[in-house]
């Protein structure tokens, strides 16, 4: 076994703080970021978006499952958990693109690895270990384009993401499905192959581990050099349409373009 020293721990949303969708777990067999995908509908329960009701409830899974669990149990439970609410909850949306959709990278501290369900990020002894979907790097870049081509238009009304988002929406087909190079894992109901799963077995000597939702653009080694990396490109790129290209930018009034959490420790053998 090993030991963790959680060294800094940060959340952020991008509104507010009451409704970020990221969500930490921080327990003694698990550390986790869990990034609730941003609401494409107007649905609420209980004042939650589906993005806050997918992490929370992820989390509250982490929170509560035996250290010996493995990730494909993980997947069950979720997936169990969210079937339980759809069967008690009057959903009228399409629950593959606009349902309960979430991102998370888990450490297990029992198995001693890591474990990457969608674009959550990894620094793992400074090493950036990145998962993003396929569609998202074409429709990013899409979204720059038809910025670019707008010049006079309301950059605030942000025709490029008005443009993409249905495209967003079809992308979703692409879930958990890994007969396309389009496939990509996220934690949405449906099983997830095993090919799309990332698992990073460490070895027995120390890490410094740094786990964060993509609202910064890169995890760096810690809490500091990511914050400044995001400054940075809120600075020089609030629109995220130049050097740092995502499918939404900085809107007046928000504090970042997404909620960002992030969480950095450290595991050594115990002696």
């Amino acid at each position: 076994m090993v030991s963790i020293q959680v060294l800094e721990a940060f959340i952020r949303g991008k509104v507010s703080d009451e409704k970020c969708e990221d969500t930490i777990v921080n327990t003694a067999d698990f550390i986790a970021i869990v990034d609730g995908v941003t609401s494409k509908s107007h649905f609420k329960y209980q004042g939650k978006t589906t993005g806050k009701l997918a992490s929370t409830m992820i989390a509250g899974i982490l929170e509560r499952m035996p250290k010996e669990t493995r990730l494909p149990e993980l997947i069950k439970q979720v997936n169990q958990r969210f079937a339980a609410f759809y069967q008690q909850v009057d959903f009228t949306a399409d629950p593959k693109s606009q349902g309960l959709q979430a991102v998370a990278v888990v450490y297990s501290r029992y198995y001693n690895q890591l474990w990457q369900v969608g674009d959550a990020q990894i620094n793992l002894d400074g090493q950036l270990l990145t998962n993003p979907k396929p569609s998202d790097l074409v429709l990013s870049d899409m979204r720059s384009l038809i910025l670019r081509l707008s010049p006079n238009s309301n950059q605030q009304a942000d025709p490029g993401r008005k443009a993409i988002l249905p495209w967003i929406l079809k992308a979703t087909q692409f879930a958990n499905s890994d007969d396309s190079e389009w496939g990509y894992s996220i934690f949405n109901g449906q099983p997830i192959p095993e090919t799309l799963l990332k698992v990073y077995p460490l070895t027995d000597g120390p890490h410094q581990i740094v786990l964060a939702s993509d609202g910064y653009p890169k995890a760096a080694r810690n809490l500091a050099a990511s914050e400044a990396g995001l400054d940075e490109v809120l600075k020089n790129d609030p629109s995220c349409s130049h050097t740092y290209r995502s499918t939404k930018g900085l809107v007046a009034g928000n504090r970042s373009f997404d909620d960002r959490s992030l969480i950095h420790f450290v595991v050594t053998p115990e002696q």
